[in-house]
């Protein structure tokens, strides 16, 4: 008799996703956000997904390598994320030590002129968590 063996694997995920949602459009917001909480969020190539779909995107790294990415959830073909039409924006942030400072951030983000709400997405719940990944270095 064979035996079947099934390869069950938790995913771990190096980044956070926050959700905002704010009515401006997606530079005012990082105009907004860079004032308020001194980042630089600078214009990157937009964001491409299967399908033929194009997503803003912004991005920051900071000195001590904290990496932020703006994703607009909306492209005049559909959305970043589908089930999450209600969201505007999506907020990537790679830190190791999110967990800490994750109250700080809140705080300051919910605080920023024009954010009307922001939370934290559970990514293991999350449907499509694999449009959150970035290949996109240089070499």
């Amino acid at each position: 008799m064979k035996t079947r063996f099934i390869l069950e694997c938790a995913e771990e995920f190096d980044f956070a996703v926050l959700a905002i949602n704010s009515h401006i459009k997606a530079y005012k917001l990082c105009w907004n956000i860079n004032s308020s909480m001194q980042l630089n969020f600078e214009k990157k190539n937009d964001h491409n997904i299967k399908g033929g779909l194009w997503f803003s995107r912004y991005t920051y790294i900071s000195d001590e390598g904290i990496e932020y990415d703006l994703l607009a959830n909306r492209s005049k073909k559909g959305y970043l994320v589908p089930n999450q039409k209600s969201i505007n924006y999506f907020l990537v942030i790679k830190n190791d030590y999110w967990k800490q400072e994750m109250m700080d951030f809140m705080i300051k983000l919910r605080s920023v002129p024009d954010v009307l709400l922001a939370f934290e997405v559970d990514i293991a719940s999350l449907k499509h968590i694999d449009r959150f990944i970035f290949n996109d270095k240089e070499n």
